[in-house]
């Protein structure tokens, strides 16, 4: 009853900040790592597309919208039945292995932005570190060197499950870190990463760590993990629905062009309706994410999304290994976590 009251409640303040928000904002998010410079101020002083102006054709795709997750509501009640029967495999699957990916998602994406392997269109490889994603370049903040070593250090230390929940925590401090940095554009990333890195704090190294060889692994949280799970799950719909309002709509040519220099295909659709219709899909997904709803065919929808705009757009999948490790896990795990793994795991038994 709660989260269908905070679904109810979600969906009527929608227009109302998406309406807030229709201010001309700084360009950053998924579109400044695949442009330059020069092309995010040309694109963004260039005439928004005529349906992104439209209070009607808005107003429709809203409409729509509510519709569509109305439509997706009813079908996790026909697919309950048929979850329920595969969710003891899964989420066993997901105690045993999801530990490893989180923790080989996380350390592949800090190590690569400390030693500059992520950097953004225009700007040469292994030159220019950042803070864990592209655009956020430390060479453009003075003193702030040092944080690429500690990515570097961190990523080693969950390579290889060392001390795993001490550096979940400090991935969180690092994330909250990056708002005094860089000030309110980190804000669109944060979310994404706090979020992975409570996940890591809750579930530790998991399998072949060496927490788990050392005995360095019980769990020892003062918090209940359902509300750390539920929380960064929560997170992760905040993230998504946040970069959808707050840029896509705002900032619509950006996407449009990526889209262009992509040659995505169109479907005999305009550009301009294929970003809003991936603008409400964005929303719908993360919207469904902070009630607790469809978890699973949700986060398969964003894994899809995500390989098929990486495969068309010709960039790397590892800018997103932080939302793959998530979107993976919560797949397997669905809305709650389930601790099994406390005892070796049955890889290691037969091992053993």
């Amino acid at each position: 009853m709660f989260f269908q009251t905070t679904y109810k409640t979600g969906l009527t303040a929608l227009p109302m900040t998406i309406a807030a928000s229709l201010t001309p904002q700084v360009a950053t998010a998924h579109e400044a790592w695949l442009l330059t410079p020069d092309e995010i101020t040309a694109l963004a002083t260039a005439p928004m597309p005529a349906i992104f102006t439209s209070s009607l054709i808005l107003g429709l795709a809203a409409g729509i919208g509510c519709a569509g997750t109305v439509a997706a509501l009813h079908f996790e009640e026909f697919l309950r039945p048929y979850e329920k029967r595969v969710a003891p495999a899964l989420k066993n699957m997901g105690s045993q292995i999801g530990p490893a990916v989180m923790r080989i998602a996380l350390a592949a994406m800090l190590g690569l932005a400390g030693l500059g392997g992520l950097p953004r269109h225009g700007t040469a490889l292994w030159v220019e570190p950042t803070l864990l994603v592209p655009d956020m370049q430390l060479s453009l903040v003075p003193g702030w060197e040092w944080v690429a070593a500690c990515q570097l250090v961190m990523a080693v230390l969950l390579l290889v499950g060392l001390m795993t929940r001490i550096t979940g925590l400090g991935l969180i401090g690092l994330s909250i870190l990056g708002l005094p940095i860089f000030g309110a554009p980190f804000l669109a990333y944060a979310p994404h990463f706090i979020a992975p890195g409570l996940i890591i704090a809750l579930i530790g190294g998991g399998t072949f760590s060496l927490d788990r060889l050392l005995s360095l692994h019980r769990q020892a949280t003062i918090l209940d993990p359902q509300i750390i799970w539920r929380l960064a799950q929560i997170l992760v719909g905040a993230g998504f629905v946040y970069l959808a309002v707050m840029y896509k709509l705002t900032q619509p040519t950006l996407l449009i062009a990526i889209l262009q220099h992509g040659d995505m295909p169109t479907f005999g659709l305009s550009f301009a309706l294929i970003a809003l219709i991936m603008t409400g899909v964005e929303i719908i997904c993360g919207i469904l994410l902070m009630t607790g709803r469809l978890i699973r065919p949700v986060s398969l929808v964003i894994i899809g999304a995500i390989s098929f705009l990486a495969l068309t757009l010709g960039e790397t999948p590892l800018f997103h290994t932080n939302l793959y490790g998530c979107m993976i896990l919560f797949a397997l795990m669905g809305r709650t976590w389930s601790v099994t793994n406390e005892g070796p795991s049955s890889y290691e038994r037969a091992l053993a």
